[in-house]
């Protein structure tokens, strides 16, 4: 078997919770802003991952939860907008992106 074969974004599930605020991701070169990190907790209780902590990479300057909505937030509901997850040198990267709110059921 390889790391691959683990590697499907179905087994994180959907129920996700962003804690906390973005982290901003500059270049090394630049220095200028090219994307935020997000620390997501696993919600789905059918997922093996369930209540894990996992890093998102968001490749998007503007996403739709925005950077001031989070920053005073512990903890917020969200859906990852293409939510993908590989692996290079034997690490595992996960990215995605737009941070979507999650709709109010009344």
């Amino acid at each position: 078997m390889e790391l691959n074969d683990f590697l499907t974004i179905d087994k994180l599930g959907n129920n996700f919770l962003a804690v906390k605020g973005y982290s901003e991701n500059k270049n090394r070169d630049s220095g200028e802003l090219e994307s935020y990190s997000l620390e997501i907790s696993i919600q789905d209780e059918k997922s093996p991952f369930y209540f894990d902590l996992i890093s998102v990479k968001v490749k998007n300057l503007n996403p739709t939860v925005t950077v001031e909505s989070l920053k005073n937030s512990k903890t917020t509901p969200v859906q990852l907008n293409n939510l993908q997850m590989g692996q290079f040198n034997g690490r595992i990267w996960i990215n995605c992106t737009d941070v979507l709110p999650v709709p109010t059921s009344k």
